[in-house]
């Protein structure tokens, strides 16, 4: 478990990176265009991986623990507000790519997910490695 979180870490780093570099890259060239659809591809599978192997283990614990059940609700309903935003992001990005709300549109998604990442990092990446903790103590 503690190397998933080595694992789920780097991918943060990787998605933070992208953010930056669409914009060094100007996200209207070319460049900066196939960063951006890499960044959609790297949340996608970021996302799916959380789903399989982070979430489920906090679930489990947060069924006798109702501070982290509480604090995985709030997750939740905040993700579904930024994959929202994210979507509409790529639908719009899609349909009218040069449009002049592109830039502030993807300045509004990096911001939602950098903070997001900040809170995972901050709240649930310590609640997993208690876990991870528990489960290794258990093991030895």
């Amino acid at each position: 478990m503690l190397d998933y979180l080595k694992t789920w870490r780097k991918e943060h780093e990787k998605i933070q990176a992208d953010l930056f570099e669409v914009v060094q890259l100007d996200i209207f060239s070319r460049a900066g265009k196939m960063k951006l659809q890499e960044l959609k591809r790297v949340l996608e599978l970021h996302l799916l991986d959380e789903d399989q192997n982070f979430y489920p283990a906090l679930k489990k614990a947060a069924e006798t623990d109702a501070g982290l059940r509480r604090e995985l609700f709030l997750f939740a309903a905040d993700m579904e507000k930024i994959t929202a935003a994210v979507q509409a992001f790529f639908r719009k990005e899609e349909s009218d790519p040069l449009g002049a709300d592109i830039a502030p549109e993807f300045s509004k998604i990096s911001a939602m997910i950098k903070s997001r990442i900040a809170r995972e990092e901050n709240i649930l990446m310590k609640e997993f490695t208690k876990l991870a903790e528990r489960k290794t103590a258990r093991a030895e």
